[in-house]
């Protein structure tokens, strides 16, 4: 898919939101909907994860040229040729232009070229389409785009367009010809021409090319840098990011101006100067909030109570909602309209903590992150690298990271979005990278507690109980909020019940940790043959997909989360049988996880105990035939029966 760059500037979380003010959506809303959701579907073209599939697309040439008159205004060239080799590709043959009024998209043009070079279609401006639609309640962003499907393959598709920007210049296009998975380039250049007294700065990732500069001109220079030949990337099961492996360089100036707030972003110390500076004079609430706020705190004895009693607040007074209009992709809504209005983005419902916070002698950091980039470039400090704010709160013996666009999430709670990524903290001093923490692997903890309740007939009645923390809390979230066929259904999903009649669920959460309970009646959980009970030793944990373990492997091993999943399970030997083959003990221990099960008999009730635990970090690659093998023992050993012959 050929995109015009996205807009620079723009700190939020995406959220869904189908309906804001909660009106039914109009005729034209859902026209606007649904060439959203297809920009989106155009936007995310990668296959399923492990997927292997031939190489789909060749980029022919990638051009981008910009010209910066001044530092506020400035034109981008851009040329796209991509040869389309199956249908796999067809998703490059379309394309996506984020524009405003800010960003004018100024000139379009394309063509599509059969295997022998004969054009069969031509594309004028007037083939695009507009959409404003967004799950935002104001933003003054729009779309252009094409939506195109070759008739066959391969075919050659050239696209040319010109994007002319005003007042927003925190940071120029980013280089990056390689796109998606399985795409070959041949040439890419990238040329700025910027008046030669305004800095540049620039960074690369996986690019050995050096970037030249051009100085031979009295009143301009010209920054290039040029790649060719760059071989397809494969989408290998268990790697890193696309966006971590993808080549890709980014350009912005030194000092910005970008709506008439002028600062510097030499490095972060001076990104957090700036960024302080948009804080200025949003902090103030009204004398009637004060009040209210010194009433709920002033009884409290601790720093950390007072935290806790406005997060709380803070939760039940307001909702989040993107406001992202001009200065506003960047600066917060002022405290005093949050609070009036009830709703805001991160930056508004950040600040607005703050200055609830700041009210009774607390101190607290506006924090900008991603959600996305764990690592931010330490010696090149810049606004594309963010995407949200949360707010960091020092304690005498404790750091609270609170997110204030979900504070249903328990305070403090630091959930996967954000878990070890880098982070700018902004102080009056500027800004300073710190990095969040993560939980250990062991505190991602699932506990299972299971009794099985066996008949000579193969039916069984069970208990689950089931204590889940942390990272893995985050996952059964959704539980809390369903209804109660909704719940069934997810339990079905957790226990490997055949026949599953559902009894009983509850479900409570206490801080970072969900219990779950629940009480199935399955008519038919052993095999009966003769006088055999075949009985699974264990209803949780459904088969684990088994990586294939090619040769080829060009990246390492990347597990992003670690956790432990502890299971004990308790049988009940239905009256009148004994046990003639029981299960294998299993202990496995690699670097990168380790597993144990084992079983023991005590009176008429066979106990298991298996222990999984699964490591988070990079691996190497020669590794992953032992990775792969390691899947398929532990299937086994969750698949494993222990049979009972009736006396």
């Amino acid at each position: 898919m050929k995109r015009g760059h996205p807009r620079p500037g723009r700190l939020l979380v995406v959220q869904s939101a189908d309906n804001i003010d909660g009106n039914k959506l109009s005729m034209n809303d859902m026209r606007q909907r649904f060439a959203f959701l297809l920009i989106l579907a155009l936007s995310f073209t990668a296959p399923a994860h492990g997927q292997n599939m031939a190489q789909k697309a060749i980029v022919e040439e990638s051009s981008t040229e910009v010209v910066c008159i001044t530092p506020k205004h400035a034109l981008q060239h851009f040329r796209e040729v991509t040869t389309i080799l199956n249908e796999h590709g067809a998703s490059q043959a379309s394309f996506v232009c984020s524009c405003s009024k800010h960003d004018v998209l100024t000139r379009f043009k394309g063509q599509v070229a059969d295997s022998s070079g004969r054009v069969i279609r031509k594309f004028k401006e007037s083939d695009l389409e507009k959409s404003e639609y967004s799950p935002y309640l104001a933003i003054d962003e729009y779309k252009m785009y094409l939506d195109y499907t070759p008739p066959a393959y391969p075919v050659t598709i050239t696209y040319e367009w010109t994007v002319e920007s005003s007042d927003n210049l925190v940071e120029f296009p980013r280089f990056c010809p390689q796109t998606d998975y399985d795409i070959s380039v041949k040439k890419a250049t990238y040329s700025l021409k910027a008046p030669k007294d305004m800095a540049i700065r620039h960074t690369m990732q996986n690019i050995k090319n050096q970037v030249s500069v051009d100085e031979s001109n009295k009143s301009t220079q010209v920054v290039t840098l040029q790649v060719e030949d760059l071989p397809p990337l494969k989408q290998e099961p268990y790697s890193r990011p696309l966006s971590e492996r993808l080549p890709m360089a980014w350009f912005a100036p030194t000092d910005i101006d970008y709506y008439g707030a002028k600062g510097s972003l030499r490095d972060w110390t001076d990104y957090g100067k700036w960024v302080h500076s948009l804080l200025q004079g949003r902090d103030l609430l009204t004398d009637t909030e004060c009040k209210e706020l010194h009433q709920l705190t002033d009884g409290l004895k601790t720093d950390r109570e007072k935290v806790e009693a406005i997060y709380q607040r803070l939760g039940k007074n307001t909702r989040y909602v993107a406001i992202l209009l001009g200065i506003g992709g960047l600066q917060p809504a002022p405290a005093a309209s949050v609070s009036k209005s009830g709703y805001g983005d991160c930056k508004g419902l950040a600040n607005y903590m703050r200055a609830m916070l700041k009210e009774v002698g607390i101190q607290s950091n506006y924090t900008t992150i991603s959600t996305t980039n764990r690592r931010l470039f330490k010696d090149f400090a810049s606004v594309g690298q963010m995407n949200h704010v949360i707010l960091q709160v020092p304690l005498q013996h404790d750091t609270l990271w609170l997110e204030c666009t979900n504070p249903q999430l328990p305070m403090g709670y630091v959930h996967k979005n954000i878990a070890g990524h880098d982070a700018i903290e902004i102080g009056e001093a500027g800004g300073r990278l710190v990095r969040l923490p993560a939980c250990a692997d062991s505190a991602n903890l699932m506990h299972s507690t299971i009794s099985i309740n066996l008949s000579g007939q193969g039916a069984a009645d069970l208990k689950l109980s089931q204590v889940v923390l942390n990272r893995q809390y985050e996952s059964y979230i959704p539980l809390l909020n369903m209804v109660e066929r909704e719940r069934q259904k997810a339990i079905q999903q957790i226990m490997k019940v055949p026949q599953a009649e559902i009894r009983q669920i509850g479900v409570r959460e206490d801080g970072a940790k969900i219990t779950l309970e629940a009480e199935v009646t399955s008519q038919n959980y052993a095999s009966k043959t003769g006088r055999r009970l075949f009985v699974p030793i264990c209803p949780v944990h459904r088969g684990y997909a088994v990586p294939s373990a090619s040769s080829e492997r060009m990246e390492d091993i990347w597990r992003e989360m670690g956790f432990v999943d502890l299971d004990d399970i308790t049988i009940v030997i239905p009256e009148g049988y004994e046990i003639e083959a029981g299960p294998k003990n299993v202990q496995v221990e690699q670097p990168f996880a380790s597993f144990s099960s084992t079983w023991q008999v005590e009176g008429g009730e066979i106990h298991v105990k298996n222990r999984l635990m699964m490591k988070s970090g990079a691996f190497s690659k020669s590794l992953f035939p032992k990775y792969a093998d390691f899947f398929r023992t532990i299937n086994s050993a969750y698949e494993q029966k222990v049979v009972l012959i009736s006396k």
